[in-house]
């Protein structure tokens, strides 16, 4: 027979619960949050089904810092407090400004930068962003499955590390840009898999220079994967189950 709990338990129980949800909501808001990858633009560097972890206290706190976008807007030059710009290269999560999703994309562009693209090639503060070939690449496009066959490249951003970039052709829709010149607290961001991102090369729905408060956090470590292990030309067996396409 089941015993009936005291009110005085169940009213300590749902304390202790709420306590807990409380605690989880400001580690989410404060600290760090996960995040889905839910397209390819950012191959060959994170694929489509990898959950990130995300550090939110990199660069300070807006509205959007929030799991929800809740709260006002944050009456300071920037929207946000504590706030710290991305160093260029920075993979950051942020809100988009035109869809409000949450997105993913690789800093490419500071405030004062003159930034242009010529033919797929990206020119910061007119000198040329060096790329080098590095082998040709396949993947599957998450939204058709077709195969789409691109070149990798190693791309070195001024005063970064080097970092692989794909590009499928440099006479794309999006190959020639600018010049523009980034206001302050904008950012300019781009994914690694050029042709295939909707990024501050378009407006709605891309995302056109990106005023500093949507940001999110800085993406740190990739925690797993519901996409099984990437050989190296970037395609994937089939996964039956999905705990069989963990990694």
């Amino acid at each position: 027979m089941l015993r009936k709990l005291p009110w005085r338990e169940i009213r300590a129980e749902a304390v202790f619960f709420a306590g807990l949800f409380f605690v989880f909501m400001v580690f989410r808001t404060t600290a760090y949050g996960m995040y889905h990858i839910p397209s390819e633009s950012m191959l060959p560097t994170l694929a489509v089904g990898d959950r990130i972890a995300v550090n939110k206290f990199a660069y300070g706190y807006s509205r959007y810092s929030t799991p929800f976008s809740v709260g006002p807007e944050l009456a300071t030059p920037t929207g946000r407090i504590f706030a710290q710009l991305p160093k260029r290269g920075d993979i950051v999560v942020f809100k988009n400004p035109h869809t409000g999703q949450t997105t993913i994309k690789r800093v490419i562009g500071l405030p004062g930068d003159a930034l242009q693209l010529r033919y797929g090639r990206l020119y910061i503060n007119g000198a040329l962003t060096e790329r080098d070939y590095e082998k040709s690449y396949r993947y599957r496009e998450h939204s058709s499955g077709a195969i789409a066959l691109v070149g990798l490249f190693n791309e070195a951003l001024p005063g970064g590390a080097g970092h692989d970039i794909l590009e499928r052709t440099d006479n794309g829709a999006a190959d020639d840009y600018g010049p523009v010149t980034i206001p302050e607290n904008n950012l300019f961001v781009m994914g690694d898999n050029r042709d295939n991102s909707l990024d501050s090369r378009f407006n709605d729905p891309g995302v056109g220079l990106l005023p500093v408060k949507y940001l999110v956090g800085r993406a740190e470590r990739i925690v797993f994967s519901t996409n099984i292990a990437r050989r190296e030309d970037g395609l994937t067996k089939h996964a039956g189950k999905w705990l069989s396409s963990l990694r």
